[in-house]
């Protein structure tokens, strides 16, 4: 079979895209033309007055009032204090805690550096408002003379009308086989880009009919994303693991070495993310193999409802929008009543003018504290009368009240839940309310959490194969402490020789990011340092309640506070509280404080075992000169004791005779 030339298998690809944009087109353009629609109507000065109506009420008075926009303003400030952070947990194989610890301050660094804030926040705008957001994940240089690279969190503007997507089952898309990027290049650096390309447009359908957003001079260009099958054969090894064979195929020979077989391994069916970059006439450049297994565009839609089988995507907007043209249009009719209903004049008689002809024809410019008139009697002598301004409709004042309850009921955002309830005094009640009127929006912050949990199922899956070399990264911490780590570097044993793991008989890497399985959750509450505040709060609170608390809490209190040198102050209570006992040192603060090398006596201590010692030796020579008296009394007492039984035996014999024997000789 003759294979097919670059120039053909561009055509196909060309081809293929169109095709497929046509479709998802077809299937969203409705959707996706109310959303611009939305989008206008919300944000553009004269956007809540169609042309029809701008044309009828011409030389008119023609209100703008807009009352969704600060309905919005509520919700993304609700956004805005409540932070999605995103956790990473071991899964399965060799995932450890530190590696997940390791994941976590990677993505944080990624969002610090990619000003992720800004990014989650302009795309939850675009939803909230018209039902449409998103952003994207990119990998780029980390310098100019480096090879390595890193990733980032890039934005989407206008996803409505640039972020497109295949059929999927899934809420972020994760499972569609192609998306589709579009945006609008300068013609001159379109041209410097791509300079033997042509200048054609990529075939898009316009949502907005207004001649003014036509583009001139700029070219709009696709990102094609799709995903091509493709066959891998997996192993499973006798020590348990599961690894692609031609992944694995270089250490193969070496873990045979080691005694780890292959005991199974089958073809399964996987598939490879590629990119291409097309307009409307050619496919500009191409394919661009992406790293990880997901394509790397986030939706994050508003709501969404289907209909047989058919997707509905809006966002605060859609159904707020007649109440708020009804209105607009009540408080500019009843504003033109009022500008067009005759005043309220006085009603005299041509006699009553009199002389004072000049007074009353000044009357309406000149704040005059009296008038005066000549009395007619054919009127009964009555001075001049007003007999009442003509009353504005009624109806027209109904149709602005009721208007304003009416866009309550649709947005969901009851006055109470803004804090406007006069009836309620207790700050805890307010606080109630406030977040039963949250009920109705907080559809809209679960998907928020949806769409950042996939872009942690992205990180996590694209970390080890972007930062799969020895290379130094900066990891953050929840409390913005920074850390750099040394990744993927071989381990070397004092003697300078390879440290070889057992089990796989490979050389071990320090802080390998390739090794393990791991899963995205995420969390959502308050900024950091709003939990730092309250935490501080907190500690207050136990520390005046007790004393006891207070002697053993002062470094958290201090670390707690919201000043410049909060740090300081917590570090020199934390060695106060070592010094004291109260706190156990870390192996930093072990290495700072000099805790693990010798100590210099202290010299009241000398003194003092000095002191013990002597009183120790003391005592000692005390005990033994006591021992010497007692047993030299102990022996003047036997001596005394010996005698006076021999006396007593000597007066025994006496009185027996047996002495004068003795003395005679006889005995």
């Amino acid at each position: 079979m003759a294979r097919k030339s670059k120039e053909t298998i561009n055509q196909e690809i060309l081809r293929e895209a169109k095709d497929r944009f046509e479709a998802v087109q077809s299937r969203e353009g409705t959707q996706r033309s109310l959303a611009v629609e939305d989008l206008r109507f919300v944000n553009e000065h004269d956007g809540m007055w169609d042309e029809d109506a701008r044309s009828k009420r011409k030389d008119r008075p023609r209100l703008t009032i807009n009352r969704i926009r600060p309905a919005i303003d509520q919700i993304i400030g609700d956004q805005k204090q409540n932070r999605t952070s995103i956790k990473v947990r071991p899964a399965s194989g060799e995932a450890d805690k530190a590696t997940a610890v390791i994941y976590e301050g990677t993505i944080r660094n990624i969002e610090s550096q990619s000003q992720a804030e800004n990014v989650y926040d302009d795309g939850f705008e675009e939803a909230v408002t018209c039902g449409y957001g998103g952003w994207r994940v990119n990998t780029e240089f980390a310098d100019d003379d480096t090879f390595d690279q890193d990733i980032r969190i890039r934005p989407v503007k206008c996803a409505a009308t640039s972020l497109f997507f295949g059929f999927s089952e899934h809420y972020d898309k994760r499972d569609a086989d192609y998306g589709f990027y579009t945006a609008f290049m300068d013609l001159g650096a379109f041209k410097a880009k791509y300079p033997k390309s042509q200048v054609a447009n990529w075939e898009q359908r316009e949502f907005s009919y207004d001649e003014k957003w036509f583009r001139k001079d700029e070219v709009r260009v696709a990102e094609y994303w799709k995903k091509t099958p493709v066959n891998k054969t997996i192993c499973l090894l006798s020590d348990g693991r599961v690894i692609d064979k031609e992944a694995e195929k270089p250490v193969l020979d070496e873990l045979l070495f080691t005694g780890v077989e292959v005991v199974k391994e089958r073809t399964v069916k996987s598939h490879k993310v590629e990119m291409y970059i097309v307009n409307g006439a050619e496919v500009l450049k191409g394919p661009m193999q992406w790293a990880g297994k997901y394509i790397p565009l986030i939706p994050l839609f508003g709501k969404v409802a289907v209909v047989e089988g058919q997707e509905i995507v809006y966002g605060l907007t859609r159904f707020a929008k007649d109440v708020n043209r009804a209105y607009n249009y009540a408080t500019s009719a009843n504003i033109e009543a009022v500008a067009l209903s005759p005043k309220d004049p006085y009603w005299l008689t041509s006699k009553m003018v009199g002389k004072n002809k000049a007074q009353f024809e000044n009357f309406t410019t000149k704040n005059s504290p009296f008038m005066i008139y000549e009395p007619d009697e054919r009127v009964g002598n009555q001075p001049p009368q007003r007999t009442g301004a003509p009353q504005v409709q009624q109806a027209l004042q109904g149709i602005t009240q009721q208007a304003a309850m009416d866009m309550y009921a649709v947005t969901g955002l009851e006055p109470a839940s803004m804090g406007n309830s006069p009836e309620l005094k207790s700050g805890k009640a307010i606080e109630a309310q406030q977040r039963m009127g949250d009920r109705g929006s907080f559809v809209f912050n679960d998907n928020l959490s949806k769409s950042i949990q996939y872009t942690g199922d992205i990180l996590v899956d694209l970390i080890p194969k972007i930062y799969d070399t020895q290379r130094v990264i900066r990891t953050l911490g929840e409390d913005g402490t920074t850390e750099v780590l040394k990744i993927n570097e071989k381990a070397f044993d004092e003697f300078n020789q390879p440290l070889i793991d057992e089990e796989t008989g490979k050389q071990t890497i320090v802080n390998d990011l390739s090794r393990g399985k791991y899963d995205v959750e995420v969390t959502t509450g308050p900024a950091f340092t709003t939990k730092r505040r309250e935490s501080m709060e907190q500690l207050l609170e136990l520390t005046a309640a007790s004393p006891e608390f207070a002697e053993i809490s002062g470094d958290l209190v201090a670390k707690s506070m919201d000043v410049i040198e909060s740090d300081e102050l917590a570090k020199r209570m934390r060695k106060l509280y070592i010094q004291k006992g109260v706190a156990e040192p870390t192996e930093e603060e072990i290495q700072e404080m000099g805790l693990d090398q010798p100590q210099e006596p202290d010299p009241q201590a000398i003194a003092l075992i000095q002191n013990l010692e002597s009183q120790t030796a003391k005592n000692m020579s005390d005990i033994e000169n006591d021992q010497v008296e007692r047993e030299k009394k102990m022996a003047e007492a036997r001596k005394t004791m010996a005698e006076a039984e021999a006396q007593e035996l000597e007066n025994d014999l006496i009185e027996s005779g047996v002495a004068e024997l003795i003395q005679d000789g006889d005995v």
